[in-house]
């Protein structure tokens, strides 16, 4: 025995799909502009998909549709709840729906979409890189040359190329280069040579 009670009058499949015939065009119209509302922000699925589902569990009865109500009052209730029950199924799931998925990576016999993670920056970061850069700074002890050195690497310039944007001569931008590096190593000792 269910702990829900069943619903003494419900509609029968053949009054459902009576129901669902006698939609008239802008009704369908309606009800595809209900399951566009109900879809923003449920991952996996179209407002088609939603709506589909709301007709199959309709006309299955796995859903009640009690005599009396307006078909969009239905299809609007069931597919709100469709929605709501999909978006705990997706809040539940151990699936990061942040993996960027690209199925036209793999090769043509393999039918396994290939997934790859999507690079986020999260306010942590943000606050840590700020403080290794204010510690970087502080530890060059107001040394210039180190601190253009630092700003031209961070743009992304190395060697030949930051050496010519800063527009020193070889031996000024090695030797700057070698104290830049002793303090980094002092400032992490763990730190990876680049």
């Amino acid at each position: 025995m269910s702990a829900i009670p069943e619903p003494e009058e419900r509609l029968s499949k053949a009054e459902v799909e009576a129901a669902l015939k006698s939609l008239s065009p802008a009704d369908w119209g309606r009800a595809a502009s209900i399951a566009t509302a109900f879809c923003c922000g449920l991952t996996g699925w179209t407002p088609d998909d939603l709506l589909q589902e709301t007709l199959c569990s309709l006309l299955d009865e796995t859903r009640v549709w009690r005599p009396g109500l307006h078909p969009l009052v239905v299809l609007k209730t069931a597919m709100h709840s469709i929605a709501s029950n999909a978006r705990k199924r997706n809040d539940a799931s151990p699936v990061d729906e942040n993996v960027v998925v690209d199925p036209f990576e793999a090769d043509e016999d393999d039918k396994t979409p290939a997934a790859h993670g999507k690079v986020t920056i999260t306010p942590e970061d943000e606050l840590s890189g700020k403080q290794q850069m204010a510690a970087l700074y502080a530890k060059l002890g107001g040394d210039e040359d180190l601190e253009l050195l630092v700003m031209t690497w961070a743009e992304g310039l190395r060697g030949a190329d930051a050496r010519d944007a800063l527009g020193w001569d070889e031996k000024k931008y090695d030797a700057a280069r070698n104290r830049l590096l002793r303090r980094l190593k002092a400032l992490d000792p763990d730190r990876r040579p680049t």
